[in-house]
């Protein structure tokens, strides 16, 4: 078998599973999207709030060095659900070509306790060794 055949192979789930599968990253996109628009709505009061002060007051070094340390460690955050949403994207559209469960770079099945923990997994754990 190619590798191209082997990684093409239909999912070994049934159609209940990956229903209950797509239900869960559906939840879990929905509550993604909602942290990363809450993370920007951070960065953007730490704007606001710095622009308000600028035009009042003189800045404290600390509440400067507080200001920034929180906006990068939002802009860090973004990135993570950025990534973590793309792979949910993935794994829904997975299910969609009949090859969700199926590891990336095996080809064999991943194991249902693997997805029922991290659903949006491409690889099986003897991929990630």
């Amino acid at each position: 078998m190619s590798d191209n055949e082997k990684l093409s192979r239909e999912t070994h789930l049934t159609e209940e599973e990956l229903q209950e599968f797509k239900e869960q990253l559906l939840e879990l996109k929905k509550s993604e999207e909602e942290e990363l628009e809450s993370l920007q709505g951070t960065i953007d009061g730490v704007d606001s709030n710095a622009d308000d002060v600028q035009s009042g007051q003189t800045h404290h070094p600390g509440d400067v060095a507080s200001d920034v340390q929180m906006k990068k460690t939002s802009y860090a955050l973004i990135e993570k659900k950025k990534k973590k949403l793309d792979e949910i994207n993935l794994a829904i559209n997975r299910i969609a070509v009949g090859t969700y469960g199926i590891c990336t770079v095996t080809g064999n099945p991943i194991q249902k306790g693997r997805l029922k923990v991290m659903p949006y997994a491409m690889q099986s754990m003897d991929a990630k060794k």
